[in-house]
C-alpha cells in the first residue's frame, strides 16, 4: 500500500495546531480581530503554546472582564 500522507494529514484530526505566543500575536487582527495592545492584555503572564481556539477563548473571557476603578480623593470629597 502507498502512503503518501503529509504529515499534516497524519496528524490526529481532533488535534489542532498549536503556536507560540509571538506567532499570534503577529496576526491577532487577521485571526481574533483585536489589537496587539489587546492581545497583551489578554494574554499577559501566559507562556507556551496554544491553539487559535485556547486565545480566541482568552481573549473574549479577558474582554468581559468587569473592571474596579480606585476611588479618587475628589470623589470621597477629600481635598
Amino acid at each position: 500500500m502507498n502512503d503518501n500522507k503529509t504529515n499534516a494529514e497524519k496528524t490526529n484530526p481532533a488535534e489542532k495546531p498549536k503556536f507560540p505566543l509571538d506567532r499570534l500575536r503577529r496576526d491577532c487582527l487577521k485571526l481574533f480581530g483585536v489589537t496587539t495592545s489587546t492581545f497583551d492584555g489578554a494574554t499577559f503572564k501566559l507562556n507556551g503554546n496554544f491553539t487559535v481556539e485556547d486565545i480566541k477563548e482568552k481573549i473574549d473571557k479577558w474582554q468581559k472582564k468587569k473592571i474596579k476603578f480606585k476611588e479618587s480623593k475628589e470623589q470621597k470629597g477629600g481635598k
